[in-house]
C-alpha cells in the first residue's frame, strides 16, 4: 500500500504545483537512477538448480512481453488515436521490462517467485538491447523518437545502475544490510519525487477542451488495458499451457511493467510523447493496491 499511497499523493500535488515540478525535471533522471539501485540493493538472488524445465516458460515470458503486448497495444492505440507522439509514447511505454516489484506480488499472490524474479531480470537485461530493435521495427514508419539518444539513456538508465547495486553488494556487503529496513522508505521517496515531476510537467502541457478530455480518457484506457487488461487475459489463457505457479507468475510480471523508464526518458528526449507513459501511473497504483490485498483475479492459496 506504501507505493500506492505514494504515487497517487505525488500525483495529486504535481497537478497542483506543476511550475515546482518543472524546476525539479532536470533531476528526474537522478531519482529514477537512485531508484533504480535502491531496488537492486533489496533484490535477493534465488539461484535454482537448473532453469532449463523454465526456458519455455521464459522465452514465451520475453516474446510477450517484447513483441506480442507491444504490437498489441499499438495496434489498439491506433483505433483509437491519431496523435503520433502519443502513438510513440504508447508504443515505447508498452517495451518496457518487467517491473522489479513483480516477484514481490508473485508470492503475495502464490505464484512462482524465483520464475518471476528470472523473468524480470532477463527482460531488464535485454530491454536496451529488444527495445531498440523493435522501435526500429516499429509499424508505424516515422515516428518522432530519438532513437539513438533513447538507446544511451536505456544503458544508462537500467545496465548501469544495476551495475552500481551489483558493486556495492559485492565489495561493500554490510551496506544493503544496513539500509535494509529503509530501503522501502527510500524506494518510496524516490518514485513520489519522480512521480511528482512527471505529473507535473503533463499538467502544464494538459489542455481540458472537450476534445482533449476525450484523448485523455482514451490514453488512461489504454493504461489500464496495459496493466489490467492484460493480467486478466493471461490469468484465463496461461494456466491451459503452464502450471498454476508459472502461469500467476507470467500473468502477474506481464501487467507489472517498469514504465517508469520510459515515462523518465521520453520526458526529456520527447516530452509531448512521455504523456502516455506517465498517465499508466495512475492504473499502476490501483493495480498496486488491489494486488497487495491479494483480492483481484486471483486467490493466494493454490488447490
Amino acid at each position: 500500500m506504501l507505493f500506492t499511497l505514494t504515487i497517487f499523493a505525488a500525483m495529486a500535488i504535481g497537478m497542483i504545483f506543476p511550475f515546482r515540478a518543472l524546476t525539479l525535471m532536470p533531476y528526474g533522471f537522478v531519482f529514477f537512477f537512485a531508484l533504480m539501485v535502491f531496488a537492486g540493493l533489496s533484490l535477493e538472488t534465488r539461484p535454482r538448480s537448473s532453469i532449463k524445465p523454465l526456458l519455455p516458460a521464459l522465452i514465451l515470458g520475453l516474446f510477450l512481453c517484447f513483441v506480442f503486448l507491444p504490437l498489441l497495444q499499438i495496434s489498439l492505440a491506433r483505433l483509437l488515436l491519431e496523435d503520433q507522439q502519443y502513438l510513440a509514447g504508447i508504443y515505447f511505454a508498452s517495451l518496457a521490462p518487467v517491473a522489479i516489484v513483480a516477484p514481490f506480488f508473485t508470492r503475495m499472490l502464490g505464484g512462482d517467485e524465483e520464475f518471476s524474479h528470472l523473468l524480470m531480470i532477463a527482460s531488464s537485461a535485454l530491454y536496451p538491447f529488444v527495445a531498440f530493435g523493435m522501435l526500429l521495427l516499429m509499424p508505424l514508419g516515422s515516428l518522432p523518437l530519438d532513437l539513438l539518444s533513447l538507446a544511451k539513456g536505456m544503458l544508462l538508465l537500467v545496465i548501469f545502475p544495476v551495475a552500481v547495486s551489483f558493486f556495492i553488494k559485492h565489495f561493500f556487503p554490510k551496506v544493503p544490510q544496513q539500509i535494509r529496513g529503509m530501503l522501502p522508505v527510500l524506494n518510496s521517496v524516490c518514485l513520489g519525487a519522480l512521480v511528482f515531476i512527471l505529473f507535473g510537467s503533463a499538467a502544464q502541457r494538459l489542455n481540458f477542451s472537450y476534445s482533449a478530455r476525450d484523448e485523455l480518457l482514451k490514453l488512461v484506457s489504454l493504461g489500464f488495458f496495459q496493466d489490467f487488461g492484460v493480467l486478466g487475459i493471461a490469468s484465463l489463457l496461461l494456466p491451459q499451457f503452464f502450471p498454476t505457479r508459472i502461469a500467476r507468475a507470467l500473468a502477474v510480471s506481464l501487467s507489472l511493467k517498469n514504465t517508469a523508464i520510459a515515462a523518465s526518458l521520453l520526458l526529456f528526449y520527447s516530452p509531448n510523447s512521455a504523456m502516455p507513459a506517465t498517465l499508466i501511473f495512475f492504473p499502476h497504483a490501483l493495480l498496486f493496491g488491489l494486488l497487495s490485498k491479494s483480492c483481484f483475479f486471483f486467490k493466494k492459496d493454490l488447490v
